[in-house]
């Protein structure tokens, strides 16, 4: 990755929430593509480990979605290192499932100020830097966007507010040559799964019951969902939320 003031060679792009999960296996697919990746996360010793693992010569960068000043801080040091960026994944995201009754007004609005707040704020802040030469953004709802599961109205909502924004963006943005896509993952094999599973409060068994597939859905897949989206292979599909989930949602209904 080139360093100092110039332009990289090659194409760049930021995912958010990187460091880890759907965001690791987001970086790690799109350097085997071809792109030198940004890793941003609120850990930067993470963030940093992240990128060696991805190798290619990505870097890890401290970014804290719900700070705009940070958010800012983030694309400026790519302007200045890169001086170009041509995908950005907004994949950063935390997961409490509770009843209702149970949710703080805190929780609530740092579940939106997360997930709807920071995607967001980083599209705001990417847009002059992809409207240069035109690029892709693909941000990551969910099929709780879709169905309703219970104990997870905050995540719900602030997914529903993704796929939202998400249209919105791809057609006032269209003019700049910006495509704007979202993936809504099913239930993926992640270590948030992992964590809720042990503590009770999703049942993998019955979730692999009511998936067409039979089982749950692995990080790669939903990188090359995303990769899809960002790459010119996609450069006629715009303003679209794609369902990544073993045929879960279709079977939803019955």
């Amino acid at each position: 990755m080139a360093s100092g003031s110039g332009e990289s060679e090659q194409r760049v792009a930021v995912v958010t929430g990187g460091a880890n999960g759907l965001g690791l296996a987001d970086g790690e697919r799109l350097a085997r593509g071809g792109y030198a990746v940004v890793v941003a996360d609120l850990d930067e010793s993470e963030a940093a480990r992240a990128a060696e693992r991805i190798g290619g010569g990505a870097i890890g960068v401290a970014a804290d979605v719900t700070d705009p000043a940070a958010v800012e801080r983030l694309f400026q040091r790519v302007e200045r290192e890169l001086g170009r960026l041509d995908v950005l994944v907004n994949n950063a995201g935390i997961s409490y499932p509770e009843p209702t009754v149970d949710v703080t007004e805190e929780r609530w609005h740092g579940m939106l100020d997360v997930h709807l707040g920071g995607t967001f704020r980083c599209s705001k802040a990417a847009h002059p830097l992809l409207a240069r030469r035109g690029g892709a953004i693909v941000n990551v709802a969910s099929i709780s966007a879709i169905l309703g599961f219970g104990g997870r109205a905050s995540y719900s909502a602030a997914k529903g507010g993704i796929a939202a924004l998400t249209r919105d963006l791809a057609i006032e943005w269209a003019g700049d040559g910006i495509r704007v896509n979202a993936v809504a993952p099913g239930v993926i094999a992640t270590d948030i799964i992992a964590r809720n599973v042990a503590r009770g409060v999703l049942d993998e068994s019955r979730f692999n019951a009511r998936i067409p597939l039979g089982r749950l859905g692995r990080p790669e897949e939903i990188a090359d969902a995303v990769f899809f989206l960002a790459s010119d292979t996609a450069s006629y599909v715009t303003g679209q939320t794609i369902v990544v989930d073993g045929g879960f949602t279709v079977a939803f209904a019955f």
